[in-house]
């Protein structure tokens, strides 16, 4: 099952409002980027595009390709940033309640720092 409908309230959005603080790592013009507060690896960072999608689909399938392009190369660029390029790292994006997706917003996980 996936989520239907973007929701303007949910906790990503509010940081991309600036509704909650956030310490930022990264943004251009369509990614925002920054730590989870809930690292479940040495380096866990969180990329999202800021535009409203609510997954992995709603972005492909909706997203320009200058969105889709930014997202990725801002992945690439945060791995390098934090050292974790050479070594390995994980990317993840979790889509729908079966997928394990807890916020209904486009976001990545990149996880690193140790092997996984």
């Amino acid at each position: 099952m996936a989520y239907k409908t973007y929701d303007n309230d949910n906790i990503f959005a509010k940081i991309l409002r600036k509704e909650i603080p956030c310490d930022i790592i990264f943004e251009n013009n369509h990614v925002i980027a920054f730590k989870d507060l809930h690292p479940k690896a040495p380096i866990h960072l969180l990329a999202l595009p800021k535009g409203a999608y609510v997954d992995m689909s709603d972005f492909t399938n909706n997203a320009s390709t200058e969105e889709i392009a930014a997202l990725f190369r801002a992945v690439g660029e945060l791995a390098k940033t934090y050292g974790i390029n050479d070594s390995g790292y994980r990317i993840i994006s979790n889509c729908g309640i079966d997928g394990g997706q807890e916020i209904p917003h486009l976001h990545i996980h990149i996880l690193g720092g140790k092997q996984l």
